[in-house]
């Protein structure tokens, strides 16, 4: 079962007994807790994300040992629990504390570190991160629980619970003292342009992270490819199964084929790593197992079976704003596999234009007045279908810079004169629907031209010229009294970049 709706499932976790070292193993690493520096080295990939959900430095982990089963009640525990998801812990017939688990981990070196080894050598390397524990001054009875949900007495095992059975022991929990679960206290906070970059930065930061992992390689192309039915103006309106056939194309054409049988990427789950959180975050709003294939003809693309994933509704209302769009376009592409035609994909997926300040040109656009108007630019469709820009805007801008490159001085003499371009900042083509007016305009040399328009540079909101990876500063624009420049359009660039305001 999946955790697709928000509302958390229910893990059933025995403390262990005494023989077991279980009350021993749960104060210490529950109660008071791991420090994160003691067990960094064995820690790995993992050390990242955990260090940002305990800013303390000090983590509560629990674990459970592997299974040889393939489909008992803790062989689908293992596999089928989630970020997000409660765990209820059981002791001497009560369930007495519960915890929200924070991060997923696969890990039998830490779990040695921390627990040793049972009687037959096997150690607790199955491993969930929790978060705060609630502990009940009033133990709460398990038997009518088990009994409730069809299991024996006493609990044996790690047993999942679907998020609507744990809905109907709320009352019995919030009665002994514990704060109620489900969507009237897990919603997300609301969704912001803030939340939603930081959202798509730790996406970007987890595909880096793990890039050998095919899902790291269609989480991006997935993302992207969701922007592009919101900029179509389609959304998700279509029929599921023609979506998921688009989605499909994508994930054959640019994704990594499964190719180890009965891996964790065939087997529909996935791996244990920093990839569960951005998949399982506030970005999404369907089933998360449509980001990797499983087992089947086609194992690269979604499956046929899951409901096909998409964004959140409040994602979704936020990315109808071409500018948050085109920021998130940059942030996405930032992540895509190297060997990816950055522009030959995003065509492909319905967002041409948006790795370039200038944008494309549809089909069909009809001349205008050669001279600026207050609106968007007006055009002609010629053999190259070119805007038709006003030639007496560009040559003004120019001769007022005296050809000089406002951000860096640069003045190329030919035989003639002196040569210098015109860079449109918010680009006359779509997306970007800019208006040929002199506060669009930048007086450029060739090379800063380039790198303007390919969103290498962008302008700080107080004029000074930054590189977009890094944001070390180049220069600070130049700036003429005669030619204002449109702050506004400045923005519009900055957040095509990736950047903020």
């Amino acid at each position: 079962m999946e955790n697709v709706s928000g509302v958390p499932q229910l893990v059933l976790q025995p403390r262990g007994s005494a023989k077991d070292r279980g009350p021993q193993n749960y104060k210490r690493s529950v109660e008071r807790g791991i420090r994160l520096r003691d067990v960094a080295a064995e820690l790995g990939p993992d050390l990242k994300p955990l260090a940002a959900l305990y800013p303390d430095g000090v983590a509560r982990f629990w674990g459970s040992t592997p299974t040889s089963q393939v489909n008992n009640y803790k062989a689908r525990a293992l596999r089928d629990r989630w970020v997000g998801d409660d765990v209820l812990f059981y002791a001497d017939t009560t369930f007495y504390a519960r915890a929200r688990i924070l991060h997923l981990l696969h890990n039998p070196a830490v779990a040695k570190r921390i627990w040793g080894a049972d009687d037959d050598g096997r150690t607790w390397e199955h491993m969930m991160a929790l978060g705060d524990v609630e502990r009940l001054e009033q133990p709460v009875p398990a038997a009518p629980i088990l009994r409730q949900f069809g299991l024996s007495v006493p609990l044996r095992s790690l047993t999942l619970v679907s998020a609507a059975e744990y809905a109907t022991i709320q009352p019995l929990l919030v009665a002994a003292g514990m704060t109620r679960r489900g969507s009237d206290t897990t919603a997300s906070p609301k969704m912001t342009r803030k939340r939603l970059f930081k959202a798509l930065e730790q996406l970007v930061d987890a595909c880096r992270g793990y890039d050998g992992d095919p899902t790291a390689r269609r989480l991006p192309l997935t993302a992207l490819w969701s922007i592009g039915q919101i900029a179509s103006g389609d959304g998700h309106s279509a029929e599921p199964q023609h979506l998921r056939s688009g989605l499909d194309s994508i994930i054959e054409r640019y994704g990594v084929a499964v190719s180890r049988p009965g891996g964790a990427e065939s087997s529909g789950r996935l791996p244990d790593n920093g990839l569960r959180e951005v998949v399982a975050s506030e970005l999404w709003a369907v089933d998360p197992s449509g980001f990797h294939g499983r087992q089947g003809s086609n194992p690269g693309a979604v499956d046929a079976d899951a409901p096909l994933v998409g964004f959140a509704s409040a994602v979704t209302a936020l990315l109808g704003d071409p500018e948050t769009r085109g920021r998130a376009v940059a942030v996405l592409s930032s992540s895509l596999p190297a060997d990816i035609d950055q522009a030959a994909f995003l065509a492909e997926v319905g967002l041409a234009g948006y790795n370039s300040a200038s944008g494309v040109l549809d089909a069909g656009d009809t001349t205008g007045s050669e001279m600026g108007d207050q609106g968007p630019a007006r055009r002609r469709t010629v053999y190259t279908e070119r805007i038709i820009r006003s030639s007496a805007i560009a040559e003004k801008v120019k001769r007022l810079h005296g050809h000089r490159c406002q951000v860096c001085e640069t003045r190329l003499a030919t035989r003639y004169g002196y040569y210098s371009e015109a860079a449109h900042i918010k680009g006359l083509g779509r997306p970007h629907e800019g208006s040929d007016r002199m506060d669009n305009v930048l007086c450029l040399c060739p090379n800063h031209h380039a790198q303007f328009d390919a969103f290498a540079i962008y302008i700080d909101s107080d004029l000074a010229v930054r590189w977009t990876v890094s944001g070390d500063k180049i220069s600070e624009l130049r700036l003429h009294a005669e030619h204002p420049i449109d702050p506004d359009n400045l923005q519009h660039h900055r957040r095509f970049c990736g950047r903020g305001d």
